[in-house]
């Protein structure tokens, strides 16, 4: 009997990956293509949709080549995708009205400003669990339509469609302009600002706020169940799940029930906690968020908590200082030392993000005497990674009302041992990274097979889950008390470094959708910086 497999597209910032896994979740053979980042103006931040539909329709049969299989072998297709993407087209020709505006632009500023004047701007964050900020699809979409009137009025025809990633793949791999699926799943529908939390719906009160007509979004779906089968590229394939890119991870990593979470460490690093069937509000600015529905049951939700500056921090000590020649050589740096020394790296480079929302602040080095080295400095810049995780962490079980008892890590920055057996330290909790890295694309495949039967249950993946390294906590509790109570003190020494020109922000208007706005500017410099040196060794 030939081998099955299960088929998994993560479509990502900078490239598309196509990925074959068997019924043990082992990777058979994987094909990526990178795509084009258009950079027209300062903050702004486009995709080529046609080019990343291009690079699908090569990658998806020669990974088939590469396993020796067929589409016959494949038994579900699941898809994950960058999240907040936003992609207008037109319905009867397919082409896109425009480039995808890409979550990391910031255009849409005036908007958003705008619409925080709006006195029922207060609504939005009850109704969504989300900010009033750049960083959504809403405000995209906006900016898009207002920039055309006719485009208006086509979109409320319904000759005009919206769409995330996954959308936009999904109607093209379905037919596209002869009958394509036009769907997306509730996690990317949760971070457009337009569907209500509770009801998993589009709500009449946001779209009536955002001027979004009802007519060009696409329908709301499970992230796990049959959407339909591919008549292109290689037809037969039933699509049976999508997912935003961190909730595919948090699947991939099986944290399926209450309290379990995961952080993926990168350039910054993004921490999701399964909070269960209801919504957690947060008071300290996390983003309340849908984790994952499984079919027609309930769906399960999260809260997120982004921290900007990870792995960007290693590369500016290695470019900005040229202390280190590589970004793995600070590990052996920092082990040249038993201690930070005294000194503390608190990396604000464009204000501080949850727990303190402080736009205004700026990075510091504090505690410095003329013992440190820059071995000390080299460990004060992942325990910057660690106590920014803590952080996070305190934030998270304040709102949830959970206690995070163990921390499920993936990213290139869990490779530094030294850097992760400090996050077990400062967490008091277990750190486990699984054997398979490549998480988000194997939550895409486990929640397509979960659809279609190929693995029979949530326990089932749990059993394909297998731990590659863990790390137990063995700080003392004083030395962890007194060493966090630095870190607080230092992170008070970035507060009010500088004093916006522009007006204050209106009364009322929520201090997340400026810090959002400016963690949108970093990462639209860091994606530029990566495309620049793309021949160059991935940070970690």
């Amino acid at each position: 009997m030939a081998q099955r497999y299960v088929m998994s597209v993560d479509q990502g910032t900078t490239s598309t990956r196509c990925i074959l896994f068997d019924a043990q979740g082992r990777l058979v053979s994987v094909v990526q293509r990178e795509h084009k980042q258009h950079f027209p103006r300062p903050g702004w931040v486009e995709h080529d949709a046609v080019e990343i539909w291009r690079n699908l329709r090569r990658i998806m049969p020669r990974t088939l080549a590469e396993a020796g299989a067929d589409a016959g072998q494949v038994v579900a297709l699941g898809i994950a995708n960058q999240r907040e993407t936003t992609v207008l087209w037109d319905r009867h020709t397919g082409r896109p009205v425009a480039r995808a505006v890409v979550w990391q632009d910031t255009r849409t500023d005036e908007i958003a400003a705008r619409l925080a004047r709006d006195p029922r701007a207060d609504r939005v964050r009850a109704l969504c669990g989300l900010p009033l900020a750049t960083y959504f699809s809403a405000p995209r979409i906006r900016w898009l339509l207002d920039g055309e009137p006719r485009l208006r009025e086509r979109a409320e025809r319904g000759d005009v469609l919206f769409g995330t990633m996954e959308s936009w793949l999904i109607w093209n791999l379905t037919g596209g302009p002869a009958g394509g699926l036009h769907i997306t799943d509730v996690t990317n529908a949760s971070r457009t600002m337009l569907m209500n939390l509770r009801t998993l719906s589009w709500d009449d009160e946001l779209l009536d706020f955002f001027g979004v007509p009802r007519a060009m979004l696409p329908e709301i779906r499970s992230s796990t169940q049959t959407y339909g089968t591919t008549t292109t590229v290689v037809p037969g394939i039933r699509i049976a799940a999508a997912l935003g890119d961190q909730q595919a991870a948090l699947f991939g990593q099986t944290c399926f029930a209450p309290g379990e979470a995961k952080c993926t460490y990168g350039t910054g690093s993004f921490l999701l906690l399964n909070t269960g069937g209801t919504p957690a509000a947060s008071r300290h600015g996390l983003l309340t968020t849908v984790g994952f529905k499984i079919g027609d049951e309930p769906a399960v939700y999260a809260l997120e908590g982004s921290i900007a500056v990870t792995g960007s921090l290693v590369q500016w000590f290695r470019d900005g200082l040229r202390l280190i020649g590589s970004a793995p050589e600070i590990e052996t740096l920092a082990q040249t030392v038993d201690d930070n020394g005294g000194c503390y790296i608190v990396p604000a480079f464009s204000g501080l993000f949850a727990p303190h929302w402080h736009s205004e602040a700026r990075g510091v080095i504090a505690g410095l005497t003329s013992y440190i080295t820059k071995g000390h400095l080299a460990r004060a810049v992942l325990e910057a990674t660690g106590w920014q995780t803590r952080e996070v962490v305190d934030a998270m079980n304040a709102d949830s009302g959970l206690t995070l008892s163990g921390l499920r890590v993936d990213g290139g920055m869990t490779a530094d041992n030294l850097l992760m057996q400090f996050v077990a330290d400062v967490l008091d909790v277990p750190v486990v990274r699984p054997m398979m890295a490549e998480t988000v694309s194997l939550g895409a495949a486990y929640a397509a097979g979960l659809a279609v039967g190929y693995w029979p249950d949530l326990e089932g993946l749990r059993r394909n889950w297998h731990r590659a390294a863990q790390w137990l906590p063995q700080m003392p509790a004083d030395r962890r008390a007194a060493e966090y109570a630095n870190w607080r003190h230092a992170v008070g020494l970035t507060f009010g470094w500088t004093r916006p020109a522009e007006s204050p922000p209106p009364a009322g208007a929520d201090v997340v959708d400026l810090v959002l706005a400016d963690h949108r500017r970093v990462e639209h410099l860091l994606s530029a910086l990566r495309s620049e040196e793309a021949d160059r060794q991935a940070v970690l």
